[in-house]
């Protein structure tokens, strides 16, 4: 049984519909026909197999030893490379990779402060997430926030940030550095 996808209007999309603009993915024609509904369901997905972390990581040639690290990412097996490259195409940022050489799991990244601060963050502020992970997303906007702010530049503003990024992700992994 086929069912049919609606086109979007031309409007202000540079006179292509959402379905052209994705119409190279596998998953083409189980696209939802509106963008806005790609959204929610990409913003449900990450709440399953994304998610945003700060990391913290030692560096003798930093200000003060210490280089914050903020990213996104999605998790998926290479059966499904196919949504990593919808969240590529989605945001128009970051990069897929294996987890690692002999890894069956891919990543999309995104970890530059610009995507993160006017695609990522201003996304899930509108695309609410329904987990816990609402949470740890609250943090990593307050985090990008102050970077952009240039608090890391402050030694009261890199412990503050510091403070925040070892309270993400609690039901995770744990890190190295606290």
């Amino acid at each position: 049984m086929k069912i049919p996808i609606e086109r979007l209007p031309a409007g202000n999309q540079g006179g292509k519909s959402m379905l052209y603009e994705f119409r190279d993915n596998l998953c083409f024609k189980r696209l939802p026909s509106k963008r806005r509904y790609l959204s929610y369901y990409l913003a449900g997905f990450v709440d399953r197999e994304g998610f945003f972390s700060v990391s913290i990581k030692k560096l003798s040639t930093a200000k003060f030893g210490w280089v914050v690290d903020p990213c996104f990412r999605v998790y998926q097996h290479k059966k499904n490379l196919h949504i990593l490259e919808l969240f590529k195409k989605f945001f128009k940022a970051g990069y897929i990779k294996p987890k690692s050489s002999s890894s069956n799991t891919y990543v999309f990244t995104i970890s530059d402060r610009k995507s993160l601060e006017e695609k990522i963050v201003p996304f899930f502020k509108k695309h609410k997430l329904l987990t816990s992970k609402w949470e740890d997303f609250c943090k990593f906007a307050e985090i990008i926030e102050r970077m952009k702010n240039k608090e890391h530049l402050r030694l009261e503003g890199i412990k503050r940030i510091i403070k925040i990024a070892c309270s993400m992700n609690e039901l995770g992994k744990q890190r190295k550095y606290t």
